[in-house]
């Protein structure tokens, strides 16, 4: 007799999606401010349970940001995480007033001046803020743009997702066949967003220089924006004293970088370098919990073992000149 997992993971898809349908009907209706507490604080008992994601912090900011990093500063990264979701589903949910009028935007020359060239743009950020804040653009300045979605296995949430996502105003396409799709958007001139400060897969990444160790990088978007001919805005929304400001940086010319792998790793080496830049202004609203220099099967060895993180993160490059 051969037992099937399939209705256990029905009933595990159900919860999760009453789990969220309940999150979401809450934030909506409870008052702002004790809405954010109940998440912030819910962040705060994360941190002390998950001690993984806790580490994983840590180590990365001890090793990176230097004198910068102070204690508990951990503490306040996930406690950004309780704001990201709160703000992401009341934002939303708002009219187009209501955000605009909860949003600032700064180094909107910077788009002006990149919408004046008639050329596709790639918006491009990074996990800094709340960069779901940023799907809002169209609702917020009037300007369309598509974004690129995984999906989700559990179709319940995948609805509910989309539903949320519909709401921004943005182009939302599907995932196959998403390099060559973005290609064609940007050759037609069309805005595209991306998320740039990610690692990408083994088998095709590159590394760039952050905060001075070499961190694996997705050469996806350096390669779309080339190949597309478009112009790369860097953007990110962060949020200061209970506002976001939106801050557009001076747009620059993908084709200037180059053509073919050397142009992809200059613009790539382009795209982590602005990263630090915001980084190293705002340190607690950056993901952090995210295994940026390792993959996350390397990151509990090295917590496991006790090992050196400089010294791991500079083998990788070692041991990738030896692969090839």
């Amino acid at each position: 007799m051969v037992f099937s997992k399939r209705p256990f993971i029905d009933l595990l898809q159900t919860i999760q999606y009453c789990l969220v349908r309940f999150i979401i009907w809450f934030i909506r209706s409870a008052p702002y401010r004790p809405s954010l507490i109940l998440f912030r604080s819910l962040c705060i008992l994360a941190w002390l349970l998950d001690p993984f994601h806790r580490k994983t912090t840590d180590i990365q900011m001890k090793s990176t940001l230097d004198k910068s990093y102070k204690p508990f500063l951990s503490l306040k990264v996930f406690m950004n995480h309780g704001d990201i979701l709160v703000d992401t589903i009341r934002y939303a949910y708002m009219d187009d007033k209501g955000i605009r009028d909860m949003v600032s935007i700064e180094g909107g020359e910077h788009l002006d001046n990149a919408l004046k060239q008639n050329k596709g743009i790639m918006i491009s950020t990074s996990h800094i803020g709340n960069w779901e804040i940023l799907s809002h653009i169209p609702r917020i300045l009037g300007i369309q743009f598509c974004v690129m979605a995984n999906k989700r296995r559990n179709p319940y949430l995948e609805a509910i997702v989309d539903d949320i996502r519909s709401r921004s105003g943005a182009t939302i396409l599907p995932p196959k066949g998403k390099a060559l799709m973005l290609i064609r958007q940007l050759k037609k001139g069309a805005v595209i967003g991306m998320v740039i400060d990610q690692r990408g897969k083994r088998s095709d990444r590159l590394f760039c220089n952050m905060f001075g160790l070499p961190a694996p990088t997705n050469p996806a978007p350096a390669f779309i924006a080339i190949k597309g001919d478009a112009l790369v805005l860097p953007v990110y929304a962060i949020k200061i004293q209970g506002r976001y400001i939106i801050r557009f940086s001076k747009p620059v010319d993908a084709s200037s970088f180059g053509r073919g792998k050397k142009g992809i790793q200059a613009l790539s080496d382009y795209m982590q370098s602005w990263v630090e830049s915001v980084v190293r202004l705002y340190p607690d609203q950056w993901s952090w919990l995210n295994c940026r220099w390792t993959k996350r099967s390397e990151m509990r060895s090295i917590l496991r073992a006790g090992m050196d993180f400089d010294k791991f993160v500079l083998s990788q490059t070692d041991s990738q000149q030896l692969d090839r």
